[in-house]
């Protein structure tokens, strides 16, 4: 069983990146569930992403997502209303891409609904996509992730993506807090370059060195910025025993999104 805890829908692009293009790339990948994100930067509303993945229920888990600097950005009592009813199983907030840091005030009440509602608070965390101008990294560190899980210590916080390329300081506050996770997702676009896997094999070798417990890293592709086959093999082969693969392909997003 593999669930991929991080991938998008796109519905400007004119590739298959939609629904029908996920759930066809999960199958080649012998993916058997995804979290799927909604978001400003990916055309994405939250009531678009809803309605997308209605049909599948059963493979795929929506995380809404808010952009807490915009005007029309969803209302408390909408998110509330959504969390209650199960809808989506987390938020997703883009630091970086837009400019607040995740302990800033802005966003704390949404992170107290999902506080209450034992829901995780997702972060993009690390490198900025180029093509998405006006990022600014000091929103993005993963060390800025501290602040908030100390403040916060029942909230369940995941730094998306290793925080690459800060890895360690993402493993140190991952280790420093039993409340933060982190994912592998986004360490490379498309089909991976020989670069391309140096740079995984020594972002898990650095997370490995400081964290020594696997059960808060959680498998993820990015799809569909990243090939989901390529990088569950990728992700295999970092991996030391069957054990360590079931946990972080499988177990430990089940536990922290309770699908």
């Amino acid at each position: 069983m593999i669930i991929d805890c991080h991938t998008h829908l796109e519905s400007y692009s004119d590739k298959q990146f939609d629904v029908k293009g996920l759930i066809g790339s999960m199958k080649k990948a012998n993916i058997d569930k995804a979290l799927v994100y909604a978001g400003e930067m990916f055309n994405c509303s939250n009531e678009q992403l809803l309605e997308a993945v209605a049909p599948y229920r059963k493979n795929l888990f929506p995380i809404g997502s808010i952009s807490p600097l915009l005007k029309n950005k969803p209302s408390l009592d909408q998110v509330e209303k959504w969390l209650l009813a199960g809808e989506f199983y987390g938020l997703k907030f883009y630091t970086g891409y837009e400019h607040f840091y995740p302990a800033d005030k802005i966003v704390r009440p949404y992170l107290r609904l999902l506080e209450k509602y034992k829901k995780p608070a997702v972060f993009h965390s690390g490198d900025t996509w180029e093509k998405a101008k006006g990022a600014k990294l000091k929103y993005a560190h993963p060390l800025n992730f501290d602040d908030l899980a100390t403040d916060m210590p029942d909230l369940k916080i995941v730094i998306a993506h290793f925080g690459y390329p800060w890895v360690m300081d993402t493993a140190e506050v991952v280790s420093k807090n039993k409340n933060v996770y982190t994912d592998c997702s986004g360490l490379f676009y498309d089909k991976p370059t020989k670069i391309d896997k140096e740079i995984v094999k020594r972002a898990f070798e650095d997370y490995f060195y400081y964290v020594d417990s696997i059960d808060r890293l959680l498998f993820g592709t990015d799809w569909s910025l990243a090939d989901q086959r390529l990088y569950v093999e990728m992700t295999s082969k970092m991996l030391t025993s069957d054990k360590d693969r079931e946990k972080i392909f499988y177990r430990n997003a089940a536990n922290l999104f309770l699908i």
